[in-house]
């Protein structure tokens, strides 16, 4: 019979430090994930050489708590705080970080890191601290059974497929192209096709049938005034792409991605083998309210991110998802909430819209331990309307 353990490594008032989930499925298999909460590096001199280590460092003591390792690591999530709107001022940024990225791993750790990566500059405003360059958050994999590469972590019986996030940017012969003029659904189209749909259909996967969670970033500092306007396309051309096969995820806008002269990011979460999705058969912002992936015994829920005025009535929400696909709740099952606090050219007024989010945060976890986090300033989430937001992954034995 299938068990999870979910252990909740010193845990704070919004989130805990580190969240080790022990998985044990219907043929004894034993698996551990480990997913450390995002992390920056300013216990050192503010400068991109200097909080990579320190942040290298926070997420070390994180994965250790879950007894794992850096060649365990599956996904990183880079998020820079947003230089300036120039283009060129994050370019700069983005070329110091990767100059230093992989090297000091290398350097720190002791071997080259396996895991992909998605990286986007957030906004001006940053993160919860105010003095940090960028924020980071990485999972693990790790297990008997487990091989973790190559964008998919391979249980044996089922393979999680998570690549990493792709631009427009391909190769047309011998240059590089990055982008495809000012056509935003034309672009959301070709990366889903190029880069995700046809490299899984020479695998034998049907993208559209097995994808289960999709995120996706829609750049907007080059034209602010069409914010909203580009992520309704984005969103209304992924709902035909999908179809009936909709998957749980979100959508927000972001200062700039790596590619600076494109304008959409999604990155996917697929499955394969012996693993069932299930869907909630109900839609809301344009993607399915949760999806669940059952494999073993065991049940993952992913809640999409829900908007609205306090992060305990948001929370309350996420509980009800998590309970109608099989689950105890929120607060029992629950593994990770990755936040979204909405923010404007007023940095005072950011600042206390995230002290009224933590309050309530805080409130809804009163007396029990709540799940890991990380946090983020972005220029909204799912709609416009919406001030803050919140999207779950909960696991639980079904």
């Amino acid at each position: 019979m299938a068990k999870v353990h979910i252990v909740r490594h010193k845990p704070g008032a919004v989130f805990c430090s580190t969240a080790e989930v022990i998985l044990i499925d219907d043929q004894h298999n034993i698996s551990r994930l480990v997913e450390p909460s995002g992390n920056v590096g300013t216990q050192y001199p503010s400068g991109i050489g200097s909080e990579w280590f320190g942040t290298i460092e926070n997420l070390s003591a994180g994965l250790v708590l879950g007894k794992a390792h850096w060649s365990d690591v599956y996904k990183t999530d880079v998020l820079w705080t947003t230089p300036s709107a120039k283009k060129e001022d994050c370019q700069q940024r983005r070329d110091e970080f990767n100059a230093v990225y992989g090297a000091m791993i290398n350097r720190c750790t002791g071997g080259p890191l396996r895991s992909n990566r998605m990286a986007r500059f957030t906004h001006r405003e940053g993160f919860p601290d105010p003095k940090a360059l960028f924020e980071v958050q990485i999972r693990a994999a790790l297990g008997p059974t487990v091989k973790v590469g190559e964008g998919k972590i391979d249980y044996g019986y089922w393979v999680d497929h998570q690549p990493s996030g792709a631009s427009v940017s391909h190769k047309k012969g011998e240059e590089w192209v990055h982008t495809l003029g000012p056509d935003v659904a034309k672009e959301t189209e070709f990366v889903l096709d190029e880069h995700y749909a046809k490299p899984f259909a020479a695998q034998g996967i049907d993208f559209r049938k097995q994808t289960a969670w999709l995120e996706l970033l829609v750049a907007v500092d080059d034209a602010p005034e069409k914010t909203w306007a580009r992520i309704e396309i984005v969103r209304h051309t992924c709902e035909k792409y999908f179809g009936d096969h909709r998957p749980a995820g979100l959508i927000y806008p972001v200062s700039r991605i790596p590619n600076l002269d494109g304008i959409v990011e999604p990155q996917p979460r697929v499955v394969s083998g012996e693993v069932e999705i299930v869907r909630s058969g109900e839609l809301a912002d344009g993607f399915s309210t949760w999806t669940a992936l059952r494999y073993g015994g065991i049940t993952e829920v992913m809640v999409s991110a829900v908007g609205g005025d306090e992060a305990d009535q948001i929370l309350g929400v996420i509980d009800g998802r998590v309970k109608q696909a099989g689950g105890r709740g929120l607060k029992e099952d629950g593994v990770f909430n990755n936040a979204y606090v909405g923010a404007g050219a007023d940095s005072a007024a950011n600042r206390e819209a995230l002290k009224r989010f933590n309050g309530t945060f805080i409130s809804y976890y009163q007396g029990c331990v709540p799940s890991g986090r990380t946090a983020q300033f972005i220029g909204g989430i799912q709609q416009s309307k919406h001030p803050f937001g919140i999207a779950n992954r909960s696991i639980f034995a079904a």
